[in-house]
């Protein structure tokens, strides 16, 4: 019998809710999608809201009007400098990075403020802040449009960003829809990442949580690594930049243990090239040579090992031309996660989110999903937003979207560096 990606997952993980379109709204003529190659200011143009320096580092934090949406409002964080490309938090200084969880740490204020969620109707409303890394540059990839590190920073509301009724994994017939709602390496990442942790030291203010689809799916948490942090306010301690640093440390370093176990490092390397596999038993015997590595894990990446092949050149030229089947049929190049802030409770006037009990840091791996987040919505485990079907909006809903912005970025101290036409 051939196997698959699918044989993967947990058989609980078959049974998580999914959502398979969160129905966001869109502009009415939004820009053409294209990659980011040059300077930030000339990409994003009028979609760049504002900017905020970071001391004396050449650094600058800017403020973007997202053309593609995931919600009536949000916005993005992104670090702007040209001649250094910034792509993850273990690149970035530590006053950088504070000023980056700063502007976060704004966002939530603002959503925590009554007069804001009464103005812009957020009351029951989620809020969600995340961030992808992903060196993938011939399949899509959660990062696609820009490699510098950004952040997404979401207010979510049934009234203006829609969900379907919540399915089975299982049910999803789409099998590029299914493994990029829930990649299916994610409980085998989940795994190999306690197994690298538990050498490093996490703050003894935050917890681990194990693997477990059946609480996954039973508690509506997102799936991924789960790290119970002690609130919002954590966020401006240097302990908790000291964890995401660990995190993207410890992930790096366990991707390239693990690829050179898995896969010939004399192979050529760069777009639409991947690594020949090594023989079965040759990655067993790697594995074996990595003592921090659990049974279980080591069990769960020679599964891994079974159900990929490698591909022919003949099929990989054909992959250029069908982006369709390099979705699905392609790894990710490289170390791939989205890291995303995440709370079940509902913003609100009488409590500010804020001042949640619950606040979870979710690291999702990604092997082959093109999603970069996939956020716990809607009664789901796991949404794929759609982000270009959904109603065009109005001139009512721009005006309060810049209306949203225009304030975060006022109570957040940037500097207006351009405005869209009306």
């Amino acid at each position: 019998m051939t196997r698959t990606l699918d044989d993967l997952y947990p058989n609980a993980a078959l049974a998580l809710p999914v959502n398979t379109a969160l129905i966001a709204p869109r502009l009415p003529t939004p820009p053409a999608e294209r990659e980011n190659q040059g300077a930030y200011r000339d990409h994003y143009g009028p979609f760049l809201l504002g900017e905020k320096p970071v001391g004396t580092e050449p650094e600058r934090i800017a403020l973007i009007d997202k053309a593609f949406p995931h919600t009536l409002y949000d916005l993005m964080l992104l670090i702007g400098r040209d001649d250094i490309l910034r792509t993850s938090v273990g690149e970035l200084p530590d006053t950088v990075l504070t000023a980056l969880l700063d502007a976060v740490t704004d966002f939530v204020d603002y959503l925590s403020d009554p007069d804001t969620v009464r103005t812009f109707g957020l009351q029951r409303g989620r809020i969600g802040i995340g961030w992808n890394h992903d060196p993938t540059r011939d399949r899509d990839n959660g990062q696609w449009w820009d490699k510098r590190m950004h952040i997404h920073c979401n207010a979510w509301h049934p009234r203006n960003c829609r969900t379907i009724r919540p399915i089975p994994l299982a049910a999803v017939a789409d099998p590029t829809l299914r493994r990029s709602l829930v990649d299916p390496t994610a409980y085998l990442a989940h795994h190999v990442l306690l197994d690298a942790i538990r050498t490093d030291r996490v703050p003894a203010a935050c917890r681990l949580l194990d693997p477990d689809a059946a609480r996954d799916a039973d508690q509506h948490l997102p799936v991924g690594l789960k790290v119970r942090l002690p609130g919002f306010a954590y966020l401006t301690t240097p302990q908790f930049r000291d964890l995401l640093r660990m995190l993207h440390g410890t992930a790096a370093a366990a991707y390239r243990l693990l690829r050179a176990a898995l896969t010939d490092d004399q192979s050529p390397t760069g777009p639409w090239h991947r690594p020949a596999l090594r023989p079965i038993a040759d990655v067993e015997a790697a594995l074996a040579a990595l003592p921090w590595l659990t049974a279980e894990s080591r069990t769960l990446l020679l599964r891994l090992r079974t159900v990929l092949r490698d591909l022919p050149e003949r099929q990989m030229r054909l992959l250029r031309h069908r982006s369709d089947l390099a979705n699905r049929c392609l790894t990710l190049d490289g170390l791939s996660y989205n890291l995303s802030l995440c709370t079940p409770d509902q913003i609100s006037t009488h409590r500010p989110i804020s001042d949640t009990g619950e606040l979870y840091l979710v690291m999702q791996v990604k092997t082959v999903s093109s999603i970069g987040s996939s956020p716990a919505l809607g009664g789901a485990v796991a949404s794929a937003a759609d982000r270009t079907h959904g109603p065009a909006m109005t001139s009512g809903d721009a005006s309060m979207r810049h209306a949203f912005q225009t304030a975060y970025a006022t109570t957040a101290g940037f500097t207006a560096t351009s405005r869209r036409p009306a």
